[in-house]
């Protein structure tokens, strides 16, 4: 018999304490978005839980171990993961967490796996992990937009992601990095879908846009 989902969230809460604190506090952070976000959109907090303890289980390792983990896992790698080994830390851990952990629940491992550049087709869990890991405390200290996006997420997924992604557009102009093209097709097609008005939520209470979104 396979082990339930509680014990598989043991095992990978154990594995993730051997990483640097920093990145513990990261998830921590994390895990409390993504529960908010789970009972906003009636998603199974197990499963969102799961998600959340593995999404960065290799996120600190260099940029060598990266190339190396994704090689043995048998992870494509391409010229731009080549370029940024890091985003090659969610694909490693969602196969690690399939073969070494047992994880079954395919929804849950794609969450773990996009949620660096997000999915043209996003599960609905695969959305929460994504727009928890961006919007966790921390990183709204450091972004003041991100306490917008947070706000956005509670009344509009959708809406969330193509904000967030608008944010990285331009971030990445900023710097004078380059776009992922897997990202880049993501984008793309949430711009295609919000813009068609499909799957846009009614109206929301103006009231309810008073809560805090810092």
């Amino acid at each position: 018999m396979g082990q339930s989902v509680a014990e598989q969230i043991a095992a990978i809460r154990g594995e993730l304490e051997s990483r640097p604190e920093g990145l513990v506090r990261h998830v921590e952070r994390v895990l409390v978005e993504a529960l908010d976000l789970a009972a906003r959109w009636d998603v199974d907090p197990d499963r969102v839980e799961l998600a959340t303890w593995g999404h960065d289980l290799f996120r600190s390792f260099p940029a060598a171990d990266q190339i190396r983990l994704a090689a043995e896992a048998g992870v494509p790698v391409s010229m731009a993961d080549e370029a940024s080994p890091v985003l090659l830390h969610g694909p490693i851990a969602a196969a690690v967490l399939r073969e070494r952990f047992a994880v079954s629940d395919e929804e849950a491992l794609a969450a773990v796996r996009d949620h660096t550049l997000g999915l043209a087709r996003m599960s609905t869990i695969a959305k929460v992990i994504l727009i928890a890991d961006k919007v966790e405390r921390r990183k709204r200290g450091r972004v003041p937009v991100f306490g917008e996006i947070r706000r956005a997420a509670r009344h509009d997924l959708d809406l969330a992601l193509l904000a967030w992604a608008d944010w990285k557009w331009v971030d990445e102009r900023q710097h004078g990095w380059m776009s992922h093209p897997g990202h880049w097709e993501a984008r793309q097609e949430w711009v295609r879908e919000h813009h068609l008005d499909r799957g846009l939520p009614g109206r929301v209470d103006e009231a309810a846009w008073g809560e805090d979104g810092a």
